[in-house]
């Protein structure tokens, strides 16, 4: 069951691209998002940063670009973020697909520092599923998943990629919040 929600979620981040008929198992997939995918969907928060969307060889042909001059006292004090544009219900399980990849390295440094996760947007800020990844110069898609705390309206909630660890440059493709519903396996969901 992994490689098919891992299929199926690379062939909907493809779908983003091609506006073609869509396959029965990827429109699925796709209806399952509760956030716009697009790269124009990010937004960007934080001192010493700078952003722009570039041409990239990422699903969907760009790649919204963010360049941390300085590292923060906090992981998150740069970051970007994607809120929800549908409803989640309470209990739902949820899983956060992102396409990373370190332009510039911190210092010294091999991989890029960064944080993933689901959570409320507004203080306390509730965490709904997070993971601490480490991108290199190539794309790869990254995963974290979490259950719902509550119900959220569209914007309540959201997906945050934390970018203050350190001075680098990271590259972000799509991001998907896909919507599980309840009840759903998270032992066959795609892990890093």
């Amino acid at each position: 069951m992994h490689r098919g929600i891992l299929t199926a979620v690379a062939a909907a981040v493809a779908i983003v691209a091609t506006p073609v008929a869509m396959p029965a198992a990827a429109q699925s997939m796709l209806d399952k998002a509760v956030n716009a995918v697009h790269v124009t969907s990010w937004n960007v928060y934080g001192p010493n940063q700078t952003s722009t969307i570039v041409d990239s060889t990422v699903q969907g042909g760009h790649a919204f670009r963010v360049d941390v001059t300085a590292p923060g006292a906090n992981p998150w004090d740069v970051g970007v973020g994607s809120v929800s544009t549908k409803p989640i219900k309470s209990g739902d399980v949820l899983l956060l697909a992102v396409w990373l990849r370190a332009e510039r390295l911190p210092a010294g440094a091999q991989t890029g520092k960064v944080n993933i996760r689901m959570q409320g947007n507004a203080a306390p800020y509730p965490d709904m599923g997070g993971a601490a990844v480490q991108p290199t110069g190539e794309w790869k898609l990254y995963f974290a998943d979490g259950i719902a705390t509550r119900d959220y309206a569209p914007g309540e909630m959201g997906a945050t990629v934390q970018l203050a660890g350190a001075a680098q440059t990271v590259d972000l493709g799509p991001v998907f919040i896909l919507d599980m519903g309840p009840d759903y396996d998270r032992t066959t969901l795609p892990r890093n």
